[in-house]
């Protein structure tokens, strides 16, 4: 009677590990798959271009000291920008009288890791009530 009491608790012993194990690897798969993310300050910095195959193609460039230029059309030359990372998964743009609490413009951002994808939204002006969403890529 004894050895069948041991047997049954060292199987319950057995059975909560098992599911802890199971459940710590089906943890580490599900955080390992989300590749989209927000991006922090040395994943942003450097040039990106948009991701297309027109003629000309939205740049904008994020350097040190929340500096940022944009070139929107080739005819507009480059805008000079400040910005800041938001907890929230936003990109706020001040012009640079503005920072870093006057009047701003607020961005949904996303980084994929592994494409190597940087995605603003509502960057350029919308089409069709639609707010656009621009991606870019490392230049």
């Amino acid at each position: 009677m004894l050895l069948i009491v041991n047997f049954a608790y060292g199987n319950a012993i057995g059975m909560k590990m098992t599911f802890r194990i199971l459940f710590l690897l089906f943890t580490l798969l599900f955080a390992g798959c989300d590749k989209e993310k927000f991006p922090d300050e040395f994943n942003l910095q450097g040039p990106w271009i948009e991701k297309n195959d027109a003629a000309f193609r939205v740049e904008i460039e994020f350097r040190s000291s929340n500096r940022a230029f944009l070139k929107r059309a080739p005819e507009t030359g480059t805008d000079t920008l400040l910005y800041r990372l938001d907890k929230a998964d936003e990109l706020l743009l001040f012009q640079p009288e503005e920072f870093p609490d006057g009047a701003r413009t607020t961005h949904k951002m996303t980084y994929n890791r592994k494409e190597e994808e940087l995605t603003i939204s509502g960057l350029l002006p919308s089409v069709g009530g639609t707010p656009s969403s621009t991606v870019f890529i490392r230049k």
